[in-house]
């Protein structure tokens, strides 16, 4: 019987090895069944050709290596860029470029932030850090003049109520589009409610950087500079909340350290084993935001078994 011994490419009729997919001069899907590529017989190939060396040389067997592996890296450091979250034209914004990965992908996404809400936010912050620094008889002249908004977040961060930095409602909105947006494409990638939570968790913790600062921040501004864990938990927390998910700030004062929980509503993860915290009849795993790479459920170092001081959760419906 005759023996297939390689295929003619349809293109520049090289013929390559039975085991090559693509043609080894030109490139071309030698399983295309449009432009199909000829079957070459032994008899039939030594026939054309004279003087030939063995089609199975080394040679070609190390060009078809390279080639393979050249394929499997571009497969799999797949750029996705997604579409860009912007606003109408005149309204001023900031724009933000993000890079990170997730599941060997690398996302690219540039999002506008309105300037209006990122100077809400700073005047906030700076105001709050202002009368922190300053002495005791500054500060009783500074907050009989301070608005009753400053007033408010000064006294709940007094009382380590954290939630008003998560769900206030302009920012909340704002986090409402960015949820929308990583969902649409966590769908698109049929991921699963896990694998959506470590999503955000990669974009969180990769896609902006950790950053040592001063007072508390609201997520745009985060989203538009940088933060610290609190500044990032609050972030991924209004994220995740606009997704649906139940979550809540777990609060570690002795390790001066904040991270996320999140339930899964019976679903458990697949890091094992899982570390969570039950309040209230619900089961908040444990989710670290300050780099990328953490799984739910995964406690950072030196907190493996240490319980929160404060379990805080987030009760707000999506923005969106």
């Amino acid at each position: 019987m005759p023996r297939i011994i390689g295929y003619r490419c349809p293109i520049c009729k090289t013929i390559n090895p039975t085991e090559i997919k693509y043609c080894l001069k030109c490139g071309q899907w030698l399983l295309d069944t449009i432009n199909e590529a000829t079957p070459v017989i032994r008899g039939s190939y030594f026939k054309k050709t004279s003087n030939s060396r063995s089609l199975l040389s080394w040679k070609n067997i190390l060009v078809a290596v390279v080639i393979g592996i050249i394929l499997i890296a571009i497969s799999s450091t797949r750029t996705i860029t997604m579409p860009v979250l912007a606003f109408s034209k005149g309204t001023p914004v900031e724009s933000k470029n993000y890079t990170w990965d997730y599941r060997g992908k690398s996302y690219q996404w540039e999002v506008e932030i309105p300037l209006s809400l990122l100077n809400y936010d700073r005047q906030i912050t700076n105001d709050l850090q202002k009368y922190l620094n300053a002495g005791k008889s500054e500060r009783q002249a500074m907050y009989k003049v301070m608005p009753s908004v400053q007033k408010k977040y000064l006294q709940d961060a007094s009382k380590k109520n954290y939630v008003p930095w998560v769900t206030e409602s302009n920012n909340y909105q704002f986090t409402g589009y960015i949820a929308q947006w990583l969902d649409m494409q966590a769908e698109k990638e049929n991921l699963d409610s896990v694998q959506k939570v470590e999503f955000v968790q990669s974009f969180v913790g990769g896609a902006i950087p950790y950053q040592l600062d001063t007072g508390l921040q609201f997520p745009a501004q985060t989203l538009a500079e940088s933060g610290k864990c609190s500044d990032k938990s609050f972030l991924a927390a209004a994220i995740l909340a606009n997704m649906g998910y139940k979550v809540a700030l777990l609060s570690f004062h002795t390790k001066n350290h904040m991270t996320v929980g999140v339930a899964l509503d019976g679903t458990t993860p697949s890091y094992s084993p899982a570390v969570g915290f039950d309040y209230n009849g619900t089961k908040y795993y444990f989710l670290e935001v300050t780099a990328a790479g953490w799984k739910v459920g995964q406690s950072s170092s030196g907190l493996e078994a240490v319980e929160p001081e404060a379990i805080i959760p987030v009760s707000c419906k999506p923005a969106l």
